[in-house]
């Protein structure tokens, strides 16, 4: 059985309509005596349901086992409210990070103090944020973003980047911000 206040409900009013229309086929018209008489068990199972705050419908049946493992239904009844909550709340607490890191890369940027820069490094440290300096690595558009480029000066450096310009960031691995860079391009004729 469930613990569904809908199911009686919705149970009691097709079994009316049922009850309702067998009395006018089995009377040949509307009779309301024949109709109460239909409907009157119907009525009270449902009412019984609503009190009792159970569906009528029967329980259903546990799948078989698969390989040996015995199947444990899930308790079954109201979703609470709190789970149909917490997708909600991962979100906004994942916007809430993001504009609260987006915040503290802003100031970062803009820190004079080098005790306080080092006082956010050390936080970025704690939570999973991290600055992505790409000197050095091959250039790559979705995790570099080009400020400028330079000669290269033999063919091995083309496409190596030369320099980053502006620090990048990742929280938990996810770009923040993309590092803006310098890169190789080409080679110097002698």
């Amino acid at each position: 059985m469930t613990n569904r206040l809908g199911g009686p409900l919705v149970g009691a009013l097709v079994g009316f309509a049922a009850a309702a229309l067998g009395a006018v086929f089995l009377t040949g018209g509307f009779d309301p005596v024949t109709l109460a008489v239909a409907a009157g068990s119907v009525l009270v199972t449902a009412v019984v349901a609503v009190l009792a705050v159970r569906s009528i419908a029967p329980a259903p049946k546990p799948a078989p086992p698969v390989s040996g493992v015995p199947f444990t239904p899930a308790p079954s009844g109201p979703i609470p409210v709190n789970q149909l909550q917490a997708p909600a709340q991962a979100a906004q607490a994942m916007a809430d990070r993001t504009a609260l890191v987006d915040a503290c890369i802003w100031m970062r940027d803009r820190a004079t103090s080098p005790a306080l820069a080092q006082h956010l490094d050390g936080v970025f440290g704690r939570v999973g944020v991290a600055q992505v300096d790409a000197t050095g690595q091959r250039f790559d558009p979705a995790v570099h973003e080009a400020g400028s480029t330079i000669a290269a000066g033999s063919p091995a450096e083309d496409g190596i980047i030369a320099r980053t310009e502006q620090i990048g960031y990742t929280d938990r691995g996810r770009i923040v911000r993309h590092p803006i860079v310098t890169v190789y391009r080409g080679q110097v004729r002698a």
